[in-house]
């Protein structure tokens, strides 16, 4: 009987044992997927139409629509350790060029100043006038409001980003 008992017991360890082992292992949990990499840099394009009175600079002159499109810039430039960031401001070709380019080089310091302001820092901004000698469109044969109409692409800030890596 001792025998039989022994066999028995054997016999169920063996089962036990098999059926552990045949258990189909669990499968490694899902590798997570990589986050998508975050741009090194941006280029934001602003109308001066859109954030200054024709031929003004100052930030007071800053339009309700002005106003919030450089406070989420302003935003997005603080979610981030940043590099360096350039103002460029930009005019048309209208009236003489040492206005334009004193108009251009206003307007890109009171981008950077309501930046500043918006806590973006300071040694991190800089800001810089081109006039007009960098149009994106040039309205030949237009004149009086139709011209000024035509050259408004050429009003614009310009805010080339580069994030700390």
């Amino acid at each position: 009987m001792r025998f039989k008992l022994t066999a028995a017991l054997a016999a169920s360890t063996v089962l036990f044992v098999a059926g552990c082992a045949s258990r189909p292992a669990e499968p490694p949990p899902p590798a997570e997927a990589p986050a998508a990499p975050l741009p090194s840099g941006f280029l934001e394009k602003l109308s001066a139409d859109g954030l200054f009175a024709f031929g003004r600079a100052s930030i007071d002159d800053f339009s309700p629509a002005g106003r919030t499109a450089l406070d989420e810039l302003a935003a997005r430039l603080n979610a981030r350790p940043l590099e360096i960031v350039h103002v460029i401001g930009h005019s048309d070709r209208i009236g003489n060029d040492r206005a334009n380019l004193r108009l251009s080089e206003q307007r890109a310091n009171a981008v950077r100043a309501y930046l500043i302001e918006r806590g973006v820092p300071a040694d991190r901004i800089t800001a810089v006038g081109r006039g007009s000698v960098e149009p994106v469109v040039d309205c030949e044969g237009q004149r009086g409001d139709a011209l000024k109409d035509c050259l408004a692409p050429n009003r614009r800030v310009e805010v080339k980003v580069e994030f700390a890596r």
